[in-house]
């Protein structure tokens, strides 16, 4: 994770595919979750996190 903390301080857009939706959060601004390549969440990470929708849709 800290080669993706140094591309982002250098303001160089990134994807990232990853199980840990924690993590993969608390290191991006925005973020789109996919389900059979349909968007079913987009928004700033940080709303993402606390949203009940997210919780609902990954079941925790």
């Amino acid at each position: 994770w800290r080669v993706i903390q140094a591309i982002r301080a250098d303001g160089i857009a990134t994807l990232i595919v990853d199980r840990d939706y924690k993590m993969v959060l608390s290191q991006s601004e925005r973020a789109v979750v996919l389900q059979k390549g349909q968007v079913v969440l987009s928004g700033q990470s940080s709303e993402l996190l606390s949203s009940s929708q997210l919780s609902q849709y990954l079941g925790v």
